[in-house]
């Protein structure tokens, strides 16, 4: 029976990300663990290309998730960790740098004066 064996170098990584998804709750022993999906942007030749990746932060990191939220941006300290053949973003600090920008749209009424 051959052993195969499967070697990581894990890499520190930061990036900025926005939270797409969150999910959180409490362990038994009381720490806190989010998990979920962000978005990460790459710029190539063709432009920008958003990339979807899975989160997960416990303790300090996972509270700050908590309170930044859903569709939040910020800057996400961690690295990433191979589970089941699934690429898993493992956040060790997360700094929120606040709201995504959105413009809605607006009706304009032109009105004369006089």
């Amino acid at each position: 029976m051959k052993i195969i064996r499967f070697e990581a170098k894990i890499m520190l990584s930061v990036m900025t990300v926005e939270i797409v998804s969150l999910s959180n709750k409490l362990t038994t022993g009381g720490t806190a663990v989010c998990k979920g999906i962000l978005e990460f942007s790459n710029y190539s030749k063709d432009g920008e290309t958003k990339t979807s990746l899975s989160y997960e932060g416990y303790g300090a990191a996972a509270v700050s998730l908590m309170n930044a939220g859903v569709y939040s941006n910020g800057i996400a300290i961690g690295y990433v960790d191979i589970v089941d053949r699934t690429p898993v973003f493992k956040i060790n600090s997360f700094i929120h740098t606040g709201l995504p920008i959105v413009v809605a749209e607006e009706e304009f009424v032109m009105t004369t004066l006089g």
